[in-house]
């Protein structure tokens, strides 16, 4: 028969091994834990990873892809084709505007917003492209 101290030492003994076989340890010291990085919004991971390229690269990659949207575009059976030259002629602003949400210098939101302000009723066409244009 065990004995209240045999117990007790039993006890204590598995204890010990317990924790060493876990890796559990009780340190005093301090450990500084290096602060995280800040998170980066979409908008801006897009605008650091063209920064990189050449004006010439960005131009390419930027053409490219609205290729490719074009395509998007001509496949989407619910897409209304928007007159860009109606009531002002917009093709410089809608080609400035979807290089700078490409680019990164503006957010989908804004974009979408942009362009509603000159085609109120075309919500879904600037939505579908910004999107088009963010998948790339």
């Amino acid at each position: 028969m065990f004995t209240m101290k045999r117990k007790t030492l039993v006890t204590a003994l598995l204890v010990v091994i317990g924790l060493s076989l876990t890796g559990c340890v009780n340190s005093s010291q301090n450990v500084e834990v290096a602060p995280t990085p800040p998170k980066l919004t979409a908008t801006e991971i897009r605008k650091n990873t063209k920064a990189s390229l050449s004006d010439q690269e960005k131009s390419d990659a930027y053409s490219l892809v609205m290729k490719q949207v074009g395509k998007d575009v001509k496949s989407n059976p619910k897409y209304t084709r928007m007159d860009l030259k109606v009531p002002n002629d917009n093709r410089q602003w809608f080609k400035e505007s979807t290089y700078n949400l490409w680019e990164g210098n503006i957010t989908k939101e804004a974009f979408v917003n942009a362009g509603l302000e000159k085609y109120p009723s075309n919500h879904y066409e600037f939505n579908f492209i910004a999107t088009s244009i963010l998948d790339k």
